[in-house]
């Protein structure tokens, strides 16, 4: 009967060692640890966002979401998301919560973005929000257009055919805009996503292209002012097209190149654990230092 009873207490110390260190991993994986103060920040979207949701400073760890709440705002309904950090940490009052993903296939979480103000943020006040971008939705959204683009170029050259003087200008810039298609069917094969950095200097290249094409077009048209007449609902609607797709690349460079570098660090920190300790893989515990046993 005693062996029994030991046997129990055994395994029920066992149990309770398990959940503790559980809870204690929990409380590090959150970055939360004793008191937390709360802040808040505005989003139109917070596709991905939830209870549990991490909110790092910089890059380093301070805390989750607490609740994502609907509002109403000027007959629009936005989404207040309620986060706490330690409560050691200053925040400057001008930084900037963004929505970030942390890596290519991640989850997401928020990260903030430290400002240049001496005042902090008192607890409970509002950060300004900063929406993240889909690096391959933009880049997709930017090809579609300019096909759409090279379509229309393709009917007005067709015009153009009939005047021997405007020939060669038509055909370099059909051979510019191909190109260009050409350069970004490439970035978003699944091939180059490890050369995601080469693409988008390729893209910043592919926008001083387009400009440039724009100048040229626009000389095209002052030549050409009674073809202009029969196209010029068309080259309206191409030129719409060209200056949002450069604006939507220009906008979201600065969130992609921060995502890409998230995902390196990540990368670099799990491939130092696993050559550490091989038997994470496995979900084995770390090996034990022989130094500290020895001078036991």
């Amino acid at each position: 009967m005693k062996h029994e009873n030991t046997n129990y207490l055994v395994v029920g110390s066992f149990v309770l060692a398990v959940i503790i260190a559980l809870i204690i991993s929990l409380t590090l994986i959150t970055g939360r640890g004793g008191e937390t103060k709360k802040y808040h920040v505005f989003y139109d979207s917070v596709a991905g966002l939830k209870y549990g949701t991490l909110v790092s400073y910089e890059g380093y760890q301070l805390g989750q979401v607490e609740s994502v709440d609907p509002v109403q705002h000027q007959g629009e309904t936005i989404y207040k998301v309620t986060f706490a950090i330690r409560e050691d940490w200053k925040v400057p009052n001008d930084s900037v919560a963004q929505i970030i993903s942390s890596g290519l296939l991640g989850g997401i979480s928020i990260n903030i973005k430290e400002g240049v103000s001496k005042t902090p943020l008192k607890e409970g006040e509002t950060l300004q929000g900063q929406e993240g971008a889909d690096l391959f939705a933009a880049v997709g959204g930017a090809a579609g257009d300019i096909k759409l683009l090279i379509g229309d170029v393709r009917k007005f050259v067709g015009t153009l055919n009939k005047e021997a003087g405007l020939i060669d200008d038509a055909k370099q810039l059909m051979q510019r805009l191909d190109n260009s298609a050409a350069n970004l069917e490439k970035m978003l094969s699944p091939q180059n996503a490890e050369s995601i950095n080469e693409a988008i200097e390729s893209l910043s290249a592919l926008s001083q292209k387009l400009d440039k094409t724009l100048t040229e077009v626009d000389q095209v048209v002052h030549s050409s002012s009674g073809l202009i007449e029969e196209n010029r609902a068309d080259l309206k609607r191409s030129i719409r097209l060209m200056s949002a797709s450069l604006e939507t690349v220009s906008q979201h460079i600065e969130t992609i190149t921060y995502n890409l570098e998230g995902t390196s660090r990540n990368m670099n920190e799990f491939s130092r654990q696993i050559r550490e300790n091989p038997g994470l893989l496995l979900g084995s515990t770390p090996p034990k230092d022989k130094a500290a046993a020895g001078a036991k």
